[in-house]
């Protein structure tokens, strides 16, 4: 016959109670510690292992024309990124050995071009005054003359952006009567676009400091696309606004209107509007970007405004102190 014991074991419920409160106090205690330790070290060990990315955007976000040279160090960086940072050295040495060719082709043509492109317009124009007037060779000759000047016009203003490219645009600031240049350009344009009517609000006494060889084609330029890209019975309002520091000369005018998709290419060199291509109108696209660029080697810049009525507004903004 089986003998069945039976034990029993008392336990104090409340000291079980007072333990798992302390335990309980204790979790809520650590448990955000253990978190906030957690954060920190993701965001620590987060930061070291994007810092060479980091690295990457910036150095991305700073390549310009004048910062090709940069490089990134690789030294001391973790073996993952090594090889993605020589990549991206390679890559702006390319760009830089690419570019300085491309620049250097750009100006030694526009340079080289020059002098002949003088001496055969002097021929012409020595032929032209020896040849019959009226006649069929020197209509000829006339037209071969003005297609020289034009190769001249483009060669200048290919050499004058292959040189802001290359950041060597030198400026020579002289005191300069905007007000009267604007006037002037004012009645011009009225003599040469009499089917339209040009206006003036310009203010006296605008005297900046500029390159007097240079702003004036970026003020020709601007009220030369007035002329062209206007519509039958247009207008052409020049006007300017005195700010501190700063004085800005708006050039507005009718036309039938710049495409949305257009309007952010304007200023990129050879770049014309399928409208504008489709017209017999003079130009290969290159005068609003030297524009642009003499404005901005003085410290300036241009910008483009279309209205819902097709008003194309065009603004110049340059500084009125001499530039350093």
């Amino acid at each position: 016959m089986a003998l069945i014991v039976v034990g029993a074991v008392g336990v104090d419920a409340a000291a079980i109670d007072a333990d798992m409160k302390g335990i309980l106090r204790a979790f809520l205690v650590a448990l955000p510690l253990s978190l906030v330790l957690i954060g920190i070290g993701g965001w620590v060990f987060s930061v070291r292992a994007l810092r060479p990315l980091n690295k990457l955007n910036a150095a991305a976000r700073q390549v310009t024309v004048q910062e090709l040279g940069q490089r990134i160090s690789s030294h001391k960086e973790d073996r993952e990124f090594v090889e993605l940072i020589e990549v991206f050295n390679g890559m702006l040495e390319r760009l830089e050995r690419s570019f300085r060719q491309a620049h250097r082709f750009s100006a030694d043509a526009a340079h080289e071009l020059q002098t002949p492109l003088a001496i055969l317009q002097g021929q012409l124009e020595q032929a032209i005054q020896t040849a019959e007037d009226g006649s069929a060779i020197q209509a000829d000759l006339t037209g071969i003359l003005d297609e020289v000047r034009r190769l001249s016009t483009i060669s200048r203003k290919l050499l004058l952006l292959s040189q802001a490219d290359a950041g060597s645009l030198k400026i020579h600031a002289e005191s300069f009567d905007l007000s009267k240049a604007l006037a002037d350009l004012v009645e011009d344009a009225a003599m040469l676009a009499p089917h339209l009517l040009v206006t003036g609000d310009i203010q006296p006494g605008l005297v900046i400091h500029v390159d007097r060889s240079l702003l004036p084609q970026v003020l020709h330029n601007l009220i030369s696309n007035a002329i062209k890209y206007n519509v039958e019975g247009g207008w052409i309002r020049i006007s300017t606004v005195a700010r501190v520091g700063q004085v800005e000369v708006q050039v507005a005018n009718s036309s039938p209107g710049i495409p949305p998709a257009d309007r952010g290419r304007i200023f990129d060199r050879f770049y014309r509007t399928a409208y504008n291509c489709g017209r017999k109108v003079e130009g290969v696209g290159l005068g609003l970007s030297v524009s642009r660029e003499i404005a901005r080697s003085h410290g300036g810049d241009i910008s483009l405004e279309v209205d819902h009525d097709n008003v194309v507004r065009f603004s110049l903004v340059l500084p009125t102190e001499q530039p350093a």
